[in-house]
């Protein structure tokens, strides 16, 4: 059994993604609510310090709000996308795709940057996601670090800058992992023993 604030949340999600890729996807939403809740800690503290420029504080709000959104929508369309479409017991990633994932996956915190080619060369339907993703976090964490930087004479408490690059680094983490289970989810096969069940029947 679970335990933990998640703990309950992560028992529900244990019942509902039982396969192998849904287990991935499990791992990105888990990550996805510990960025929420981050997220909102930064608003609560962004609230506290009284910046002095209000168009930057207003724009740290926004940037806030933004990534919210951007999380919260991709693990609602992530989970209704393993729940529904991913509940095939006897699917296995192919082979080259494996063998390309366990090694950049021995690269910690860089792996994700080293994937960046593998949606358009192992490609699949729909294969292009992963980079309006990419966009988006991209766009979100250089918006909120140019205004940081506007509040540099601000007496900002070292709290709000370990949660905002808390929050910068699951954002990057939710992505490249986004990113992976996007691409094997566009590369699966049958395993082979239902190969075999096919030929023998």
């Amino acid at each position: 059994m679970s335990s933990g604030v998640l703990g309950p949340i992560d028992d529900l999600f244990n019942h509902l993604l039982r396969t192998r890729l849904q287990r991935r996807a499990k791992s990105i939403l888990v990550s996805g609510l510990e960025f929420l809740i981050t997220d909102l800690a930064i608003l609560f503290l962004a609230i506290d310090l009284n910046i002095q420029d209000k168009q930057v504080e207003l724009g740290l709000f926004i940037v806030t709000g933004i990534g919210a959104l951007y999380v919260l929508s991709l693990c609602v369309f992530l989970f209704v996308h393993a729940s529904c479409y991913m509940n095939k017991d006897k699917m296995n990633t192919t082979a080259e795709i494996e063998e390309a994932f366990t090694k950049t996956n021995q690269i910690p915190f860089f792996d994700g940057i080293f994937e960046l080619v593998f949606p358009a060369k192992f490609r699949g339907n729909v294969w292009y996601l992963p980079y309006i993703m990419w966009s988006f976090c991209v766009a979100i964490i250089l918006s909120g670090a140019i205004l940081y930087a506007f509040t540099v004479n601000e007496d900002v408490p070292k709290a709000t800058t370990a949660a905002l690059s808390a929050s910068a680094l699951l954002l990057y983490q939710i992505t490249a992992d986004f990113s992976e289970y996007w691409v094997i989810s566009r590369n699966q096969e049958r395993a082979d023993e239902d190969l075999d069940e096919v030929v023998t029947a």
